[in-house]
């Protein structure tokens, strides 16, 4: 916003500069064209950097989203093996039946840990992909910010009434 105002006087001062020296109407036009035309441009920059904000804040939600769903998941993964676990201790008198039973119950176990470690993985290729997108995107958005600093150059560079 400082920016803006910034060019905004930069404009102003040039304009009644322009005016102040009896610059020719050919060069007054097309000075006044040339900051019509700067100022189409900031304004373009401007929407381009609050659509680019807000794809990183939702990106910033989806990435938020993808670690609570892992560590929901790393979570349930702590608590089969601890169930392994207990399933695999006899604490009742009837032990051997617990042994026999675990084969069957370690293999559907397995299966399921090895399911959510597949998870957990499709998850961690997910948030590494969203933090690749949300970087190229802060360079987008570093590339806007810098583009209306270049833009409002330009004009003052070229103004007749300044050489």
């Amino acid at each position: 916003m400082v920016r803006t105002k910034s060019v905004m006087r930069v404009f102003a001062i040039l304009a009644c500069a322009l005016v102040l020296v009896g610059c020719k109407d050919t060069k007054n036009v097309a000075a006044l064209d040339r900051a019509a035309t700067a100022e189409a441009s900031l304004a373009k920059t401007r929407a381009d950097l609050t659509k680019a904000e807000k794809q990183v804040a939702s990106l910033k939600e989806e990435l938020g989203a993808a670690k609570s769903a892992r560590d929901e998941l790393e979570q349930q993964v702590k608590q089969l093996k601890s169930d392994r676990d207990k399933a695999i201790t006899p604490r009742t008198a009837s032990g051997q039946e617990i042994v026999n039973k675990l084969p069957d119950q370690s293999s559907g176990q397995s299966d399921k840990v090895a399911e959510l470690q597949k998870t957990i993985n499709d998850q961690r290729v997910i948030i590494q992909r969203q933090a690749t997108a949300l970087e190229q995107l802060r360079k987008v958005i570093d590339g806007l910010r810098r583009a209306p600093a270049a833009g409002a150059a330009e004009p003052n560079a070229a103004t007749p009434g300044q050489q």
